[in-house]
């Protein structure tokens, strides 16, 4: 059987109703219609543009009426609601967004960890794509269709042996047929179904999207084989119904406004063409929207190229066209942007340079940047809070954003205003330098520079150089830099599990008691197998081995040390430092070194109590982006824009430590893990994504809960003190706590105790008049080196006279070449400065300072390369180099026995210089 043929797309519906199947005269594909006069498809090029624009179907239903309608419609027809997941993939380590409804299924349902929820189900999952393969920034605005920010409607059933409540293509097909008729109100004669083929992941399928008007809905994939290592494929153990159905696609298509942004954004895009004073030419728009589903820039190498057709058909110049349309695809933009932003951060994301964060920080500026571009002067924070209000009527998890945005707002305003600052300068000296601005260009500064190519266009148009930039159509989809996540978790030592897993074999499972009986600290136990002469396998075990974010326990096993604990399959390893005197079958005596253990279990538990610290002090958008507890102290890593004030941290500290006197109780247990996401939420992925169908998860009551390996204490309590050591911004986006718990905290504070004693002893005052006398003594200070400052300038006056008066005058030019061994280094810099503006002076001065030759001088211009190099030679005769900045020239080096020498050399080589000079002026 031909896999591909019409055969894999005849569903009962199609013969039924009497569906034909026809090959488009324009394309050549195939597609299936029950119009028998139709002889082109249904895709928006070959209907030639958007056809449904102007015609509002079924009553008109906005966004939020468009998901309820959906969501209901599925619900009568036997489907569970999800609710939807995060647009930040937290379940996930492969992608930082959810791109995709099917999404959120993976890998756990489809690789059969866990069921569906519910089977089948539908989910208006909001789906974030900005990047790579799914890049549709370039088209925002201007294809009338493309969002960043978009709903999908999941609509999926999953089918295997177990699995057997789901359907396959009769019932998507029919359930898909029933609702664009009867729902929708669409004519069944203008419904197209073009058969295409899914391949992602390594698996591919049939699909059938939907069409009506020149507009595709839904697209339907039945996700059936998966591919091969030798390039064949077969059938999976799962097949899965994956259809996305374009929720604001369907209000689009139903309201029949000129673009999906009215159809979106609704009262929010009209206040904002309010506020920015925009006429739209309605008919131009009409007119325009109409052939606006031609550009596509997966489609197209530019987009301004096939633009300039649309402008021809149009009857008019594609400047013109640009003019009238750009500031409201500009507005387009700008609304789908923000919207991504505020539903990102929501979710707990952050604009960054790093992984996702580095998306959202360029759509961010993006944004900034067209509002600017175009004098729109919309008020961008509004907005965002306008945003929020409108979508959370749907997606209620948008209000966490409102706390925030302000204050992220202005973090990344003002970065972007630094970077412009810079910006402007580096593309004027480019602009002076270059014709034209290459493709090239303009990628180099968006990467390096954070410079968008709507702000190089801006500043060449400022130059009268507008026809040097050309922005290419598919920028940004080529552009985007997609960098590692800025991870700091634990690495654990990777074992040649290769090695010791054929030499357990048959060995039964080691029974661990670490987590039930965790405070327990000796045990007896049997000796099942000695390996390699180090290893040690034991029938049970109180050690913890390596894992779950926490190092392993050590301690003693018969008076042997143990050096190590990890773990291959379900069999733990004890690495000794001796097994002498050992045999398998022997009773031996373990016990753990519990002090290194409490100590662990308090930083381990403490950096969960420190991270719901944070987050009521921060913000709702903190997640911990790595962690480390050693014995000695332990670090958290959080998701935050700025370093937190000291007020904050002082605050997130005293928290803490409220959270330990509660005592409160922490919980810990075993759970499946959709009923774990039900009941907590995706908070549990604090510390990243857990594989697994059961997670162990550990709940601080009222406090903090994640899914986390690693012993924990039974009571916060036990914790002890929490005391905050250093708090820094470890890189863009990611803040640094480290902290101590337990004894290293009060160790630490003694010892910083014990610092204030000595620092009082020395300035010899109580300690409770340290820090008067301190700045007492700084001011005393400071007031001593201006008065050092004022000394200098007299010492140097007083050089001053003396080089003038005494300077030689060689063809118009005083010259001073000598040591001067009464002043220091500051002093001959000064000289040197003051006397670099002067256009007839060329002065050298030696000086010894700190038992080093120090080198200083200055000319004018024309003789600035030629003693440049002087210097440097002399500065090599005494074992050193010269350097400086362009009027000042410093050098020196570490040999005293060569400074006479030198001297002579540069008295010599400046005559030499000064003759050249006025040969070649005469």
């Amino acid at each position: 059987m031909q896999i591909f043929g019409k055969e894999q797309y005849t569903v009962k519906l199609f013969e039924e109703e009497g569906f034909l199947w026809k090959t488009c005269k324009r394309c050549g594909h195939n597609f299936w219609t029950l119009d028998m006069d139709r002889d082109i498809c249904g895709e928006t090029v070959c209907e030639g543009g958007y056809k449904f624009l102007g015609k509002k179907v079924a009553g008109g239903w906005d966004f939020h009426e468009s998901i309820e309608r959906w969501c209901d419609f599925f619900e009568r027809n036997g489907h569970l609601r999800v609710k939807e997941y995060p647009i930040v993939s937290r379940w996930r380590d492969d992608m930082d967004f959810t791109i995709a409804s099917i999404a959120d299924f993976q890998p756990w349902v489809l690789n059969g960890t866990i069921d569906p929820p519910g089977n089948p189900l539908v989910v208006p999952q909001p789906c974030l794509r900005f990047g790579g393969e799914f890049s549709d920034i370039d088209n925002i605005g201007k294809t009338g269709r493309h969002l960043t920010c978009f709903i999908m409607g999941g609509q999926h059933a999953f089918n295997s042996k177990r699995l057997i409540t789901g359907y396959w293509m009769d019932r998507c097909i029919e359930l898909n047929f029933k609702f664009l008729t009867e729902d929708m109100q669409i004519p069944k004669e203008e419904i197209i179904y073009m058969p295409s083929v899914w391949v992602g992941g390594g698996n591919f399928g049939p699909s059938l999207e939907s069409f009506s008007r020149g507009n595709e809905i839904v697209n339907s994939v039945f996700t059936q084989y998966e591919i091969l290592p030798d390039g064949s494929y077969r059938e999976m153990d799962m097949t899965v119904i994956d259809v996305g159905w374009g929720l604001e696609r369907i209000a689009w298509f139903t309201q029949g406004t000129p673009t999906i942004y009215e159809a979106t954004f609704g009262p929010v895009l009209e206040w904002m063409i309010e506020e920015a004073g925009v006429e739209v030419d309605g008919d131009l728009l009409s007119r325009y929207s109409v052939l606006a589903g031609l550009l596509n820039v997966d489609e197209v190498r530019n987009i301004s190229e096939v633009r300039k057709d649309v402008a021809v058909n149009l009857g008019m110049t594609y400047e013109v066209l640009e003019e009238r349309l750009g500031p409201i695809e500009a507005i387009y933009a700008i609304a789908d942007h923000t919207r991504a932003l505020v539903s990102a951060v929501a979710d707990g994301a952050i604009p960054s340079n790093v992984g996702g964060g580095y998306n959202l920080r360029t759509i961010l500026r993006r944004a900034v940047s067209l509002n600017e571009t175009f004098n729109l002067n919309i008020d961008l924070l509004e907005l965002m809070h306008k945003q929020i209000e409108y979508f959370s009527k749907t997606y209620p998890r948008l209000k966490k954003a409102s706390s925030i945005i302000a204050e992220l707002f202005e973090v990344e305003k003002n970065s972007y205003r630094g970077t412009m600052g810079k910006g402007r300068k580096y593309v004027k000296r480019l602009l002076e330098k270059k014709e034209k601005v290459t493709e090239d260009m303009l990628y180099e500064m968006y990467r390096s520079r954070g410079i968008t190519p709507e702000m190089v266009k801006e500043i060449a148009e400022l130059e009268g150089k507008g026809e040097a930039v050309s922005i290419p159509g598919d920028f940004y989809a080529r552009a985007t830099i997609t960098e590692p996540v800025a991870a700091t978790k634990i690495e654990e030592e990777e074992k040649e599990v290769e090695d010791l897993a054929p030499k357990v074999k048959g060995l039964p499972s080691t029974q661990p008691l670490y987590y039930e009986e965790r405070y327990r600290w000796k045990l007896k136990a049997k000796i099942l197998k000695i390996i390699n002469d180090k290893y040690v396998v034991l029938d049970k075990t109180i050690f913890y081995p390596i894992g779950g974010g926490q190092l392993y326990d050590t301690g003693l096993i018969n008076g042997r040390e143990v050096e190590e604990v990890f773990k291959v399959g379900k069999i733990v390893f004890h690495q000794l430092s001796d097994v002498s005197g050992l045999k398998e079958g022997d009773v031996v005596e373990g016990e753990i070194d519990w002090k290194r253990r409490i100590a662990l279990m308090r930083h381990h538990t403490g950096t969960h109590i420190l991270n719901g610290a944070a987050k009521l002090v921060l913000g709702e958008h903190i997640w911990q982006v790595g962690a480390d507890k050693t014995p000695k102290k332990a670090r958290l890593d959080v998701s935050h824009f700025k370093r937190p004030t000291p007020e904050e941290i002082e605050k997130i500290e005293r928290l803490a430590n409220e959270a330990v006197m509660k005592n409160l109780k922490v919980t810990i247990s075993e759970m499946e893990r959709n009923k774990a996401e039900e009941q907590h939420g995706f908070v549990i992925y604090q510390g990243g994504a857990v594989p697994g169908k059961i997670l162990r998860i550990v709940d601080i009551e009222d406090w903090d809960v994640e899914a986390c390996g690693g012993v924990h204490l039974s009571q916060t309590g036990e914790a002890g003190l929490i005391k905050i050591s250093k708090v820094e911004r470890i890189s863009d986006g990611v803040v640094r706590f480290e902290f101590y718990a337990g004894e290293p905290a009060i160790e630490y504070i003694q010892e910083r105790e014990k610092l204030l004693e000595e620092t009082a002893q020395t300035l010899r005052v109580p300690i409770d008049q340290v820090i008067a006398t301190s700045e007492r003594f700084f001011n005393e200070w400071k007031q001593r080196g201006k008065d050092v400052e004022k000394l200098r300038e007299k010492i140097a006056n007083i050089y001053l006279e003396k080089i003038e008066a005494e300077a030689e005058e060689v063809d118009g030019i005083k010259t001073y070449v000598n040591l001067e061994q009464d002043i220091g280094k500051d002093e001959m810099i000064m000289i040197c400065s003051r006397l670099g503006g002067k256009k007839n002076f060329l002065l050298v001065l030696l000086g010894i300072e700190n038992g080093n030759i120090i080198l200083v001088g200055t000319s004018p211009p024309e003789l600035e390369k030629g003693l440049r190099k002087v210097m440097n030679e002399a500065s090599r005769m005494v074992g050193g180099g010269a350097g400086g900045k362009k009027g000042l020239i410093i050098g020196g080096g570490t040999r005293k026995d060569k400074v006479n020498e030198a001297l002579e050399f540069l008295r010599e080589k400046v005559k030499g210089i000064l003759i050249k000079n006025s040969t070649e002026k005469n």
